[in-house]
């Protein structure tokens, strides 16, 4: 990243472009690492660009009617109350109006407000070998607990196997005492390999060494250069980073009881909480853990396996390495999508059929299996969005809205239209940082088509402000669910949010309320 002033211009305005016909969540979780990793190379923090990507991604998602799963909830509900279907891109002009500011201000502002945040330490990802620690005779390791040898490592040392002096497995149990000729087999990064061979104050050596390999060592390197090369020999893992995402099945669950190991072969040595990012990396009592969406798990096993967990949608790995599997069929992917959105534009064929027809083309061309339509799937998603609407008819039903309705008016009824208008999205657009986004509609939507209907003016500009208020999540990292997933991989805080979110919220506010009221003559 040669120039990350102007890199970071060509984010905003890619991640605001495609946010708006892909969902949020993806295009954060696809840009996540590459920035992460740019900056890494650039030898700077991903501090100061991952929170103004984030934001660029919700506000290009909230330019189109399925930029997210809270716009269709919005549309859908007010066409139920007798709206006039709303097309793909009626409101991006409105949208794209307001963001013009707001993303140069994210551009030129937002990084020299994040200035101070150092960010979390960066866990570059590692190749992880295969080692031997011997236990001498007359060391201090002859007759210890096998548990007591790893608590000296403050139990960060990984025991893959115990072996007598004639190579035969002994059982490993914390209990099992250490014998003279006693082989510890390990499996970790040469960094960390080297430690424990200082702690333990034992001899490490690679599993493939045998007394001719050692005599051939090349007598001109240090004793450093010949343990650096005999570890290297055998590299048979990785250890990475994986972010557990909002529709991981981890969420809510342990590490035990998902089994990790047993399905990917794969162990968990460590978690960092993402409700607290500045907390160090934790290890104990850790496979009973509950996790949370934004946590972020130290893995430690093939690279393959961990490819198999990502794409079953366990996390997501912060290495750009393994972020795009497939290349070779994201033409296919592009094309199709927008062959899908143009089609739907156009009005040629509805949503719905043109999204259909995308995947079947994707599964015939290979670029998408059933397996990962079945990942893509979240049943939690779905009956949200089902919920959501239900909520949204019993208001109506029980006279809860026009109720709400009539007291909103009647607080305001020395106001004009236009400024109960500003007033619909500024409540929205709080609330949504607290709430759930899509409940916060479910209630909203019905509410603004009463009030504008109370108010004798057209309901179209009032459901409007409440789908742009709903998308107005900048406050709080619990807003949406990119919030978590940016907080701990950037370090971040919770004023953090308020301090960069705050003038990003008025900016959007203003614009949004001023292009609604001009465009709909109020």
């Amino acid at each position: 990243m040669q120039r990350p002033f102007l890199a970071l211009a060509v984010v905003l305005l890619a991640a605001a472009g495609a946010s708006g016909f892909v969902n949020d969540t993806p295009v954060v979780v696809l840009l996540l690492p590459l920035l992460i990793a740019a900056a890494h190379r650039a030898k700077t923090s991903a501090a100061g660009m991952l929170m103004p990507m984030n934001y660029a991604v919700l506000i290009g998602g909230m330019a189109t009617t399925i930029g997210t799963s809270t716009n269709l909830i919005v549309v859908n509900l007010a066409q139920q109350l007798g709206l006039p279907a709303i097309g793909m891109l009626d409101f991006y002009p409105i949208v794209a109006t307001a963001a013009v500011p707001a993303l140069l201000y994210l551009w030129l502002v937002a990084p020299r407000l994040l200035a101070s945040v150092k960010g979390n330490e960066a866990i570059e990802t590692q190749e992880a070998f295969d080692a031997e620690i011997y236990v001498e005779p007359g060391s201090w390791l002859e007759g210890k607990r096998l548990g007591e040898v790893i608590e000296t490592t403050e139990g960060r040392m990984r025991v893959l196997e115990v072996r007598d002096e004639r190579g035969r497995s002994r059982v490993k149990l914390p209990t099992s005492k250490l014998r003279a000729g006693d082989r510890l087999v390990l499996q970790d990064t040469v960094a960390n390999l080297k430690e424990f061979e200082t702690v333990l104050k034992a001899s490490l050596h690679g599993l493939e060494d045998d007394e001719e390999e050692r005599s051939n060592e090349n007598a001109s390197a240090s004793p450093d250069e010949q343990k650096d090369t005999k570890t290297r020999r055998r590299a048979s893992a990785i250890v990475a980073q994986m972010v557990i995402t909002a529709q991981s099945p981890l969420v809510g669950r342990t590490v035990r009881q998902m089994r990790l190991g047993d399905r990917y072969q794969i162990a968990v040595l460590g978690v960092r909480p993402g409700r607290t990012p500045q907390a160090n990396w934790s290890r104990k009592e850790l496979a009973d853990r509950q996790l949370y969406a934004g946590d972020v798990l130290l893995l430690q096993g093939p690279i393959q396996e961990m490819q198999e967990a990502q794409r079953d949608g366990f996390g997501l790995l912060l290495d750009s390495r393994h972020v795009l599997p497939r290349q070779d069929k994201a033409w296919i992917a592009l094309l199709t999508l927008g062959a899908t959105v143009a089609l739907a534009v156009t009005k040629i064929l509805p949503i719905e059929v043109a999204a259909m027809g995308g995947v079947i083309v994707l599964l015939a061309a290979g670029a998408l299996s059933w397996r990962d339509i079945g990942a893509s799937l979240s049943m939690k998603v779905v009956m949200l969005v089902a919920a959501s609407l239900a909520l949204g008819d019993a208001l109506m039903a029980t006279g809860g809205t026009e109720f709400l309705a009539s007291q909103l008016v009647t607080m305001a009824n020395v106001l004009e239209p236009r400024w109960v208008l500003v007033g619909l999205m500024s409540l929205m657009g709080l609330l949504t940082n607290f709430v759930s986004n899509n409940a916060a509609a479910a209630i909203g939507t019905p509410l603004g088509f009463e009030m504008a209907r109370q108010l004798g003016v057209p309901p179209e500009p009032y459901v409007l402000a409440v789908l742009f208020g709903c998308n107005l999540c900048y406050l709080t990292p619990m807003g949406y669910q990119t919030n978590l997933l940016v907080m701990n991989a950037g370090g971040y805080r919770f004023g953090d949010f308020v301090r960069v979110g705050a003038p990003l919220f008025l900016i959007m506010w203003l614009g949004l309320s001023a292009a609604l009221v001009w465009r709909y003559g109020l």
